[in-house]
């Protein structure tokens, strides 16, 4: 298969649901602005698959209108779409992508979705990309998102690696009571082409034992939002470019 040429979106904490966003007055509470500007981005820039790193969703609470919504504009995107949980709309036994909710809806769609809570692999544009990922439970100590990665083994592709949780540098007797923690030592130890990270809103660059690994910033971050765009090259290795997001001060369609 090889290193094809890829581009990619990567972004994380959309946060859907909670209006706290610019021009939120002008919103409804069935509002996917967010997501339909990164969506457009995605069009743009003409990507290859768009990566979603936890918190779609603000909270577990969102109205189904709204989720329906979500998983509709996701799976409209360009390219393949890949959605994990965050700490706000953590996979739990109350989780909004359970099947006795909206699991069911987006089962039916064309989105990659990690729910196993050790984690799986998945293997997408046509082969080319492998990527891990774990399901997070539960925003506590005992979940160490980047645990468990799978080995890249002989494929011959682009590897990628998600996870939505703090990054601390290394661990510490200071550290151990924080929640879902990443370390520099749990980056370098993926031998990851790229570390896809979510929870902090500011694009911040956590490389670590030559791995690239990006938190990407937010759509709705302060002073303004922001998505990584992820350029794959077999010549030259991954690049990232940061674009802003220019969300509308009023919904872009109906209630």
């Amino acid at each position: 298969m090889g290193r094809p040429r890829l581009r990619l979106l990567h972004t994380s904490d959309v946060h859907l649901g909670s209006h706290g966003y610019h021009g939120a007055a002008t919103h409804h509470k069935h509002c996917i602005c967010p997501l339909l500007t990164v969506g457009q981005l995605a069009e743009t820039h003409q990507v290859d698959g768009v990566l979603v790193v936890g918190d779609l969703f603000d909270h577990t609470r969102v109205d189904e209108k709204l989720v329906l919504r979500a998983f509709d504009a996701l799976e409209a995107m360009v390219g393949f779409s890949v959605l994990i949980a965050g700490n706000h709309d953590v996979h739990d036994d109350q989780s909004l992508y359970r099947t006795e909710r909206h699991g069911e809806a987006l089962a039916q769609r064309d989105i990659v979705f990690f729910d196993e809570l050790e984690g799986r692999v998945q293997h997408v544009a046509d082969g080319a990309v492998k990527i891990w990922a774990r399901a997070m439970d539960e925003h506590s100590s005992k979940y160490r998102p980047l645990h468990g990665v799978a080995e890249r083994g002989d494929h011959d592709g682009w590897y990628l690696v998600l996870g939505h949780g703090l990054h601390i540098g290394d661990d510490s007797p200071d550290s151990v009571a924080r929640s879902s923690l990443i370390t520099a030592a749990d980056i370098a130890a993926t031998g990851a082409d790229y570390v896809a990270l979510g929870h902090h809103h500011v694009l911040t660059d956590v490389s670590a034992g030559g791995v690239p690994a990006f938190y990407c910033g937010a759509p709705t971050g302060y002073p303004g939002g922001q998505v990584l765009l992820i350029d794959l090259c077999p010549e030259t290795g991954v690049s990232v470019t940061p674009l802003p997001v220019a969300i509308p001060e009023a919904c872009a369609h109906e209630a």
